[in-house]
């Protein structure tokens, strides 16, 4: 209650600054927000509001110093010459001041004030809750083959069918694969997003859109973040249909309610050379006017049709092309034709007209009127408009600068310096016997001039060669520049021959992950947040290696509105990158190298040595005689018959007849080999026994390893032994 009680007052302070007798003209609404500006949904705009009004725009942001409201009008104003003037405690604020000092708006459904004619009206009740729904709303007719360009609509709306203007959005086209390309759109004055893509080489894709999440009221809900996938089937053209009648080179102007000839010609495949018309041919047209569902109309022989335009009050946009088939090749549309249909038969080219102009820079724009190109309805329009009652009027926010006959050459110019920030609205109303042709309201943004205010130099200090990236970042801060969120940007590092280190844009991708990009060559930028109107710059540091910025080295920092381009400013970049050894540059790997080596020396030396064959074994007696009731010794059970550390096991026979690991003065030593075997060795003397004839001989080969043969008895000095593998 405490926090609604300063609302009330303010409430009551406003009605009570409405004087009692209606005053025609002094028609507001003020009102809250949801949403960060200037991207929100307004309380003044709901349908119970928007109803009672014959024109109706945003005009300024307004606060109390506690928080910010949008203040709607006719067009004419009254935002300020009334809502201003008469409530002090109000001033115009910014849109991105208001999302900087209050940040996001939670109150699309509260009304500060809503006055018609100077009385002030009751507030609507609270809206039901709203689904929104997101849509491709059109895609350029097929048939399709790859490599076509087309190009795609999409939309969020409410449940009766009404646009939602949202930030942005990307259409997402998948082929057959599964393997997906996102195409960025672009935002049209009437709320819609559209892109143009070239279909891949596929036998079938689906097109996706997806939204920047809109600003949502309390009672809102977007029911899916995607749209619904639209199929299209992608073949091979056979040939191609171009549109002769309306052209498709040449916008024409069509008259509502006059039956329009619709004529195409076949090209081939390539839509390079004519062709005549195949047997089996099946063709038609498709119409899709501006707010109405689309229309197929069947082709005769002459590869022709008739189309009645239907009425059109205020000039509307139509898409017309053809294709179909011919037995069993397909027939692509060459693009489409762009016409306008008005029940008077004129239309408006306002392609000229800017969408944002700047405070005391001319704001200039020309409207083309576009007359009928048939000969036949051309000269009615032209008798239309040369009638003396026919008046043009031309009106900037309510306010006359041209009203008087139909100016020569069909070229209506808009001139303008504004000396504030306000969104400003121009119109064109031609009144004719007939009635009035009106082309829609078209809305400027006045914003105010760009003032590019930057740091003189970005210092990094002086860092250690492989710091990480994220760790050395500067801030390049646009804090006191006026407008620079407003604007796409340039950055481009320049200056940094022999350098090793690199500056680079850091920034958080839409996975949510940290990520960079390089500025050389350039890097574009566009939008800053307009509540941190900065940006990280890393540096990117050698590995191993020193470095020291050179004087050249600058970040070039370029505003891409052609207005203000010659505000470009360069930033000095300075660093001192300070090398390290060796080990401190490689000891990451030569330190985990040095221990698996050691480790993997430690592992050979234990496992590389030869063992003795676990049935090799000794027979051991003091004489010839004795050698037949002389046991069986196991090497491998002798003490000390394992191998050492990169010795292979090795034993000992000794003069007492004993077998171990004392080498010492031993008569004969027994080492294993690999392969599992035993040689002899020693200093001898060392004789084996001749079977047959049963005499001693002396082993020469004991210095180099004698390999004893099996059943073979051996003897050195007083010790016979016989081994047995």
């Amino acid at each position: 209650m405490a926090r609604a009680l300063p609302a009330l007052l303010a409430v009551m302070s406003l009605l009570l600054s409405v004087p009692a007798r209606a005053k025609v003209g002094e028609t507001y609404c003020v009102g809250g927000y949801a949403g960060t500006p200037p991207n929100v949904v307004a309380a003044c705009e709901q349908p119970e509001v928007v109803r009672l009004h014959r024109k109706w725009h945003e005009h300024i942001y307004v606060t109390d110093g506690r928080g910010c409201f949008l203040c709607y009008d006719e067009v004419d104003d009254t935002c300020e010459t009334v809502f201003l003037a008469r409530n002090p405690d109000y001033r115009e604020m910014d849109p991105y001041e208001c999302a900087r000092l209050f940040g996001e708006g939670l109150r699309s459904g509260y009304l500060l004030a809503h006055v018609i004619d100077g009385k002030s009206l009751t507030p609507p009740p609270p809206p039901p809750p709203v689904q929104l729904e997101t849509k491709v709303e059109r895609i350029t007719p097929g048939p399709y083959t790859a490599g076509d360009k087309l190009s795609a609509v999409g939309a969020v709306r409410d449940g009766q069918g009404v646009l939602r203007r949202i930030p942005g959005g990307t259409f997402r086209v998948t082929d057959a694969s599964g393997k997906s390309t996102d195409h960025r759109g672009t935002v049209q004055p009437d709320g819609t997003v559209t892109a143009d893509f070239t279909l891949p080489p596929t036998d079938s894709a689906r097109v996706e859109f997806i939204p920047d999440k809109p600003p949502l009221a309390p009672d809102e809900t977007l029911r899916t973040a995607v749209s619904e996938a639209q199929s299209l089937k992608v073949e091979v053209c056979g040939l191609r249909a171009r549109l002769v009648q309306p052209s498709a080179v040449a916008p024409e102007t069509l008259v509502a309610g006059q039956a329009t000839p619709l004529r195409v010609s076949l090209f081939d495949a390539a839509g390079q050379q004519p062709v005549a018309a195949p047997a089996g041919l099946s063709l038609s047209f498709t119409v899709q006017v501006e707010g109405e569902p689309t229309q197929t109309l069947a082709a005769d022989k002459e590869l022709s049709a008739s189309w009645t335009p239907p009425a059109s009050p205020r000039p509307r946009r139509v898409r017309i092309s053809a294709g179909g088939r011919a037995g069993e090749r397909v027939v692509c549309p060459a693009g489409e034709a762009t016409a306008t249909v008005s029940d008077l038969g004129l239309g408006f080219d306002t392609s000229d007209l800017p969408r944002t102009c700047y405070v005391g820079l001319p704001c200039r724009g020309t409207v083309v009127l576009q007359r009928p190109s048939d000969p036949g309805v051309r000269h009615r329009v032209d008798e239309l408009l040369l009638d003396s009652n026919v008046k043009a009027r031309m009106e900037d926010t309510g306010e006359l600068r041209y009203e008087g006959p139909p100016l020569a050459g069909d070229r209506y110019e808009f001139l303008a310096t504004y000396d504030k920030p306000k969104s400003a609205s121009w119109s064109l109303v031609f009144q004719t016997p007939r009635g009035p042709v009106t082309m829609p309201a078209h809305e400027i943004r006045v914003r105010p001039q760009l003032k590019l205010e930057l740091p003189e130099a970005l210092d990094f200090g002086t860092v250690t060669a492989g710091t990480a990236v994220t760790q050395v970042c500067q801030k390049l801060d646009f804090g006191r520049s006026q407008g620079a969120e407003e604007h796409r940007w340039e950055l481009r590092a320049e200056g940094l021959e022999g350098c090793q280190a690199r500056p680079v844009l850091s920034f958080v991708n839409t996975l949510g992950t940290a990520d960079v990009r390089a500025l050389v060559p350039l890097l574009g930028i566009e939008a800053l947040d307009p509540k941190e109107r900065w940006v990280h710059i890393c540096l990117e540091v050698p590995r191993c290696a020193g470095d020291v910025s050179p004087d050249s080295a600058v970040l070039r920092v370029v505003p891409l509105t052609p207005e203000f381009k010659a505000q470009e400013k360069s930033v000095r970049l300075r660093w001192k990158v300070e090398g390290r050894g060796f080990l401190g540059c490689h000891g990451a790997w030569v330190w985990p190298a040095l221990a698996l080596l050691g480790f993997g020396v430690l592992l050979a030396g234990f496992t590389q040595p030869a063992r003795f064959p676990s049935g090799a074994s000794i027979r051991v007696a003091g004489s010839e005689r004795g050698m037949r009731q002389a046991a069986t010794i196991l090497l491998l059970d002798c003490p000390g018959s394992s191998p050492g550390f990169f010795r292979d096991a090795r034993l000992a026979l000794h003069g007492d007849g004993e077998v171990n690991g004392r080498t010492r003065n031993a008569l004969i030593l027994l080492r294993a080999t690999r392969g599992s075997g035993v040689v002899l060795a020693g200093s001898g003397p060392l004789e084996q026994q001749d079977r047959r004839t049963l005499q001693w001989e002396p082993v020469t080969d004991l210095a180099q390893g004698h390999v004893p043969s099996p059943s073979v008895l051996y003897r050195a000095g007083g010790t016979y032994f016989k081994v047995e593998l």
